[in-house]
């Protein structure tokens, strides 16, 4: 029995060596170190904003609709911005020449042009900033708006973390939603009620609403989110098919026309493959959710 008891009091003072040289060996985090962190991942305070920006300014609505052009004289409006390239590949560099109008196709587009306004052009300015930064050159703003009064209460601003944190999720618009919705504590940007007893942020009216300003047509994936959050007013600048052109080269068009096409043609022309598995407890958690008072989504 002694020695059995000379075993543990040896075991227990093994795991508490153990322990103390497994909390030592962490990093401590400051105050500060921590107010830098979102969702875990840390940020640049310098270059990004995870916060809310308080204002109180009327808010104009949609912007208004873009007159008739004739499209073989109209000329875009267009910022004259056509950076220095530091590519070592001069012809490569000739054959990235600066882009100085949307390209729209199809008829895609038709019936929702719209002019500008301050927060399309933020939008656009945090996806320059987010490609300064080392990221992908997309930018979103997320506005909320007092029903009552029309005046904008305050507004989220960021862009695309997607190599800064090693997430293909953290695109500008699925970041922006989950600041605004971290902070105002709920999951309905579409129609916010004073009362709510989760919303953390104060309100003069009943009610308020928020807006969504993308610098780029959303991916499927962003899209998705938006509609997720209840918002019903999306107003983007550049499109999916600006997105496609050499030098920039991503498929946001193809995402849309995978998604169109049935599973079985996924495998063939996009070499994604999806399958339906028929398990016994598939719809376990879809029962506990319908029969029991867990919360609602």
């Amino acid at each position: 029995m002694k020695k059995i008891s000379q075993f543990r009091l040896i075991a227990v003072s093994m795991l508490a060596l153990l322990s103390v040289c497994l909390l030592t060996s962490l990093p401590v985090l400051s105050a500060d170190d921590k107010s830098k962190r979102f969702f875990g991942d840390q940020y640049d305070p310098a270059t990004c904003q995870m916060n809310a920006v308080p204002c109180d300014e009327l808010y104009p609505g949609i912007p208004k609709p873009e007159p008739k052009h004739d499209h073989f004289t109209y000329v875009q409006p267009w910022s004259g911005y056509c950076p220095e390239s530091n590519l070592a590949d001069k012809n490569r560099v000739a054959c990235l020449p600066c882009q100085t109008a949307n390209i729209k196709g199809g008829g895609l587009y038709d019936g929702i042009e719209v002019q500008g306004n301050k927060w399309a052009e933020l939008a656009c300015a945090e996806a320059r900033l987010g490609a300064e930064a080392g990221g992908g050159p997309f930018g979103a703003v997320i506005v909320q708006v007092d029903d009552e009064s029309g005046k904008v209460i305050r507004y989220w601003r960021n862009h695309n973390h997607v190599i800064e944190w090693s997430d293909p999720t953290a695109h500008a618009e699925t970041t922006v939603l989950r600041a605004a919705c971290k902070e105002l504590g709920v999951l309905n940007l579409g129609h916010i009620e004073k009362n709510d007893p989760h919303l953390k942020m104060p309100q003069s009216g009943k009610t308020s609403h928020c807006d969504f300003y993308a610098s780029t047509e959303p991916c499927p994936m962003c899209y998705t989110a938006i509609r997720r959050a209840g918002l019903t007013n999306l107003i983007f600048a550049s499109t999916r098919f600006d997105a496609g052109v050499q030098g920039i080269d991503l498929p946001l068009d193809a995402n849309y026309t995978e998604l169109q096409t049935s599973y079985n043609e996924r495998a063939a022309k996009y070499g994604m493959h999806v399958y339906q598995s028929t398990v016994p407890n598939s719809l376990d958690g879809y029962n506990l959710y319908k029969r029991t008072n867990v919360p609602k989504y």
